[in-house]
């Protein structure tokens, strides 16, 4: 797989080498604010119309789980994040019903653990914790940018564009040049609508990518300011402060600032729309007045970051916020031009 192709490159000068495979060595735990790791309480009072419970996938996508879910319980379920298909993973979902005993799927499994008065969105998210292991590594010395705090840029990871042809962000162009893609054809009327907003959404962020790599590629370190670039300030939780967004005259990124850029769409200004509209007529695609942009942090720092080493593997965790990839991250650290993680097998190991 050619990251490049969807405008990551990397920054580190060396790498650990080895790979991720999983499902099983690539876990994640959904963390909602202002800190609850998966499966901390939601509520103490245990009241309301939603039934909360724990989201467990083995190597299948959140919107497929949750679709999978609400049919079973023929209720609608609300949910938090997306995470990763090739992994083991744990969330948050709400049903609007009353659950008392667990749901179970091919691949997944609803654990019921209280009630809540309304359900979940991107808006309750914190992050993400994950741990990973790494098989067939080379060298360690890549690891003290993962522990020392050093910035990483934070590009949307292949999971958002898809690991095979056609990419999601191509199905988006498509999509914007009036053409259906006979991929959508033979969905369920409200999947194939979530499936066409994250095609659209995913073009939208492969042209983030290409605004970011192009600081990169212009030589600008990832702490320094240009003359009109967006910044804001932390709030409480280590997360962007978007209502308080400000233009910068130039110089470094304080310790207590995010660094901006622009998704393109309508709504948003800042440095690289240009090159999006550059980008987007050689797609022979405009971006119409619907599809609304958004701001997204160009930097992401791995959090409580660990490790440890056996004779079999090199053991990583570290938390993210949201909207930033661990795929990403370890492309980072470890190099090369294969999927991470790289698929091994997806079928769920008996007695799960």
């Amino acid at each position: 797989m050619s990251w490049e192709k969807f405008g990551i490159r990397r920054t580190l000068k060396d790498e650990i080498g080895g790979e991720v495979i999983g499902p099983l060595g690539f876990c994640v735990r959904e963390i909602l604010l202002p800190h609850r790791v998966c499966p901390q309480p939601l509520s103490e009072k245990n009241r309301g119309d939603y039934t909360w419970g724990v989201l467990v996938k083995y190597g299948v996508d959140t919107l497929t789980a949750v679709s999978e879910l609400s049919k079973a319980v023929r209720a609608p379920v609300s949910y938090a994040g997306l995470k990763d298909a090739i992994s083991v993973s744990s969330q948050y979902a709400a049903v609007r019903a009353d659950l008392k005993d667990k749901v179970m799927g091919r691949k997944w499994g609803f654990i019921p653990k209280g009630k809540v008065w309304a359900p979940l969105s991107h808006d309750h998210l914190w992050g993400n914790l994950f741990h990973v292991q790494v098989t067939g590594y080379r060298r360690l010395s890549p690891l003290d940018a993962f522990l020392d705090g050093t910035p990483f840029p934070n590009f949307f990871g292949p999971q958002r564009f898809g690991l095979r042809p056609p990419y999601t962000h191509e199905l988006g162009a498509q999509i914007l040049r009036g053409e259906e893609p006979y991929e959508l054809e033979g969905m369920e009327p409200s999947l194939r609508r979530k499936v066409r907003e994250l095609a659209v959404q995913a073009l939208q962020s492969y042209l983030f990518n290409l605004i970011l790599k192009d600081r990169i590629d212009r030589g600008l370190g990832l702490k320094v300011l240009e003359r009109g670039d967006l910044v804001a300030p932390l709030n409480v939780f280590g997360l962007p402060a978007y209502s308080e967004i400000s233009v910068s005259e130039g110089g470094r990124l304080k310790p207590n600032q995010a660094l901006l850029l622009p998704v393109p769409g309508a709504g948003v200004k800042g440095p690289g729309l240009d090159l999006a509209a550059r980008a987007l007529k050689d797609l022979g695609v405009e971006l119409p007045h619907w599809v609304r942009g958004w701001y997204r942090e160009a930097l992401m720092i791995p959090l409580s970051p660990a490790y440890s080493v056996t004779k079999k593997a090199l053991y990583l965790s570290f938390e993210l916020h949201k909207a930033q990839y661990a795929s990403v991250l370890l492309h980072e650290l470890i190099g090369g031009c294969s999927e991470i993680p790289r698929v091994q097998d997806a079928s769920c190991p008996s007695g799960t």
